[in-house]
């Protein structure tokens, strides 16, 4: 009897722990990247290198960026169909090259279009490979 009411006891702190755990991910979750908070791990990344690059114009650097960028896909299954996420990236790419700030510049725009959304709703939180 003891040691069910210490099993029972044991099993509600633990669920208790998991259900703060939960809580402190869900809001960790909601707030990165909002206003005055701590940029989520891609936005982060894009910003200390894709918005740096298209606000200096170097394109140069923009290819190497979007050539990461292609490796970042968070789902393979982004890669298939129209637009893709590896296609995006390669049109950056190519646009940069050609030293076309404005062309790359509307591929980023395109590819927030298509998965920004669905980035955010589930992977959010995905640190973003070095």
């Amino acid at each position: 009897m003891k040691q069910t009411l210490w099993a029972m006891v044991l099993g509600a702190g633990l669920l208790g722990l998991a259900y703060v755990g939960s809580l402190s991910t869900a809001q960790a979750d909601a707030t990165c990247g909002a206003k005055g908070q701590t940029p989520c791990p891609l936005q982060g990344w894009m910003e200390d290198g894709m918005q740096k690059a298209v606000d200096k114009s170097d394109t140069k650097q923009l290819v190497s960026l979007f050539e990461q960028v292609a490796k970042l896909v968070p789902d393979p299954a982004w890669n298939a169909g129209n637009p893709s996420w590896a296609g995006i990236s390669k049109a950056g790419a190519d646009a940069s090259k050609a030293g076309d700030l404005a062309g790359a510049k509307a591929q980023c725009k395109s590819c927030h279009k298509a998965f920004r959304d669905k980035y955010k709703s589930s992977f959010r939180m995905k640190p973003v490979p070095k």
